[in-house]
């Protein structure tokens, strides 16, 4: 197989169905997986679940209990994957699944790592929920830009979470994410070689609500000093 996407959800009732139509028309002929992990309590799963039942790509995992956030989900989902790549993206639509194949091309070359990038030339950050996350965005990726200079030198985009990685550089190592920012633990975690940014306009969210607050913030903080410290 191509590829495995992991998509995270919680309470995304009204957007899985139009994420699967945007990935299906995206991904054409290419061999793919669609693995759901789902904390939701609004019916999401029973959405996905009778999504799987007629296409045997869509994959359902429902977790009764919400280990790791986010993050802890995208981790038990790469435990399921079977792609020579897997990719993670929200199932928001902020994350337009039509670059997706794009991301899939970029891989060439023996690339590990293919980022979607909001701050590259044809990138943009205009879904954010208004001017203080948007600072917020960038002063933490500052920081972690400081903290971890090597494993981070010329990553534009350390905490996105729309990207691909090889498999083979996540088999055997122990993530251990705290919060949403799966993608930096990749990257300073993992032995990866070779990376590829892709532009992308982080979209408005149409459905549903942000998940993004103060807590998540301090959880951040938590995870990077973890990092820091391993």
């Amino acid at each position: 197989m191509d590829l495995s996407l992991v998509i995270p959800t919680f309470n995304e009732r009204a957007n899985i169905a139009p994420l699967l139509t945007e990935l299906t028309a995206a991904l054409g002929a290419t061999e793919w997986e669609a693995i759901f992990v789902d904390d939701s309590v609004d019916g999401t799963d029973a959405v996905v679940s009778d999504l799987a039942a007629r296409d045997p790509r869509v994959r359902l995992l429902h977790r009764n209990e919400a280990r790791g956030g986010l993050a802890g989900a995208v981790v038990e989902g790469i435990s399921l994957t079977r792609g020579t790549f897997i990719g993670v993206l929200d199932a928001d639509l902020q994350h337009p699944p039509a670059h997706i194949r794009e991301l899939l091309e970029a891989t060439a070359n023996d690339v590990d790592v293919v980022m979607a990038s909001r701050y590259v030339d044809g990138g943009s950050t205009e879904g954010l929920d208004g001017p203080l996350r948007a600072l917020a965005s960038r002063g933490l990726r500052a920081l972690t830009r400081l903290l971890f200079p090597r494993r981070l030198a010329g990553i534009t985009d350390p905490l996105g979470g729309y990207f691909l990685v090889r498999r083979a550089i996540v088999h055997g190592v122990a993530l251990r994410p705290v919060g949403y920012k799966i993608l930096l633990e990749i990257l300073v975690r993992c032995p990866w070689s070779g990376f590829r940014d892709v532009p992308y306009r982080f979209e408005a969210r149409l459905h549903g609500e942000s998940k993004a607050d103060l807590r998540q913030g301090m959880r951040f903080l938590h995870h990077v000093m973890l990092l820091a410290w391993d």
